[in-house]
């Protein structure tokens, strides 16, 4: 399989799929980030930090801050390839509207979205995390 163009319209489940599949096949107890890399590599699939990259860009004084890890296939570091290990972003408006808001912040600690509530009783998102799981550090 070739490089799949930066819109990736062909790269749909099935295709993952059949670029995973050999992997699963040698390795069933391979890592969930292994497989991550692998696609990466194969499509030179990055749309997240393409998305942010442009999402930064286009609406200022949004803030992102993104931490990621190295990938090692066997004991050998992959070059160029990392994985997300955890994101934080907020968009400006978000931050904005919080002067509108009561001053109490509600934090789902299963979305990791943090909420506040307008004057109406609406609730207004304000900031939004991905992380690797329920931990302290995260």
């Amino acid at each position: 399989m070739g490089t799949i163009s930066q819109d990736h319209a062909k790269l749909d489940s099935d295709t993952i799929a059949d670029a995973i599949r050999p992997l699963v096949d040698a390795n069933p107890s391979i890592k969930v980030k292994s497989i991550i890399a692998e696609v990466q590599s194969k499509f030179n699939y990055t749309t997240l930090p393409v998305w942010l990259k442009a999402m930064t860009a286009n609406m200022f004084w949004s803030r992102v801050q993104l931490k990621t890890l190295l990938v090692y296939r066997e004991s050998e570091e992959v070059q160029g390839v990392r994985v997300l290990h955890r994101i934080f972003w907020s968009f400006y408006p978000c931050m904005v509207s919080l002067r509108h808001c009561k001053p109490l912040v509600q934090v789902d600690d299963t979305l990791l979205v943090a909420v506040v509530q307008d004057g109406n009783q609406n609730i207004v998102p304000i900031a939004f995390a991905i992380v690797e799981g329920e931990t302290t550090d995260a």
